[in-house]
Parts: C-alpha cells; sequence; structure tokens
C-alpha cells in the first residue's frame, strides 16, 4: 500500500474489488456539502479533500460514501483485491453510472454484427 500513500488525486485513482467480486473506486473529491464518514462517523467538512469510494456491483448498480483520506487509506484500501492506479478521466461520475446499468458479463462486449 506505500505506493499508494499519495493516492487518488487529480491525475489518478485507485480501482480495487471487493470480497464479493464488485468493483471498488476510490476517487479524489472535494466536498460540496457536509458527509459523515463511515470509517470513524466523523464529519467531512465542506471544501474538505476527501475520498469517494464509488461501487458498481456485478449484478447492475452503483453506490457511493464520502470517506476522509486518512480513514480510507487505513481502513478501506486494505481490504480490496487487485489495487491499481488508473487514469481519473476513466472514473467519471457518468461513467461509472454508465457501467453499473450493464452486468458485469455484458460490460466491453460489442453486439455482434449482422
Amino acid at each position: 500500500m506505500a505506493n499508494f500513500d499519495n493516492l487518488p488525486d487529480s491525475r489518478q485513482s485507485l480501482l480495487g474489488y471487493d470480497h464479493e467480486g464488485d468493483e471498488v473506486w476510490l476517487i479524489r473529491g472535494i466536498s460540496q456539502k457536509q458527509y459523515t464518514c463511515p470509517g470513524c462517523y466523523g464529519d467531512v467538512e465542506i471544501g474538505e479533500d476527501h475520498v469517494i469510494a464509488q461501487t458498481v456491483h456485478r449484478l447492475g448498480g452503483t453506490e457511493h460514501r464520502h470517506w476522509h483520506r486518512g480513514c480510507a487509506l487505513r481502513t478501506l484500501a486494505p481490504a480490496l483485491r487487485r489495487l491499481k492506479a488508473v487514469n481519473a478521466k476513466e472514473s467519471g461520475r457518468a461513467q461509472l453510472e454508465r457501467r453499473g446499468k450493464r452486468p458485469a458479463g455484458k460490460r466491453g462486449r460489442r453486439a455482434p454484427r449482422r
């Protein structure tokens, strides 16, 4: 985990898989309103740099939670498998929500030509 200490940042996000096989994207965010961190139950204040954990479920659908950066890197990231850095452009909200609308077996496959 040492090589991911400063991630996610404005250029790179982290992608990993949870124990159920769902994709978990760790994305840098600046809070627009106050959130409660699920790691420590403390407040993520307005304007604070934090981590958004966006889960894309294998069966479809997405959900997200707002974490303090330290809580996410200390608690959430070690529980993820195959954690890797990816370009932040791949982790846009609209892109992840589109991924969540298709079950895992259908992602990345094109329709057959007729």
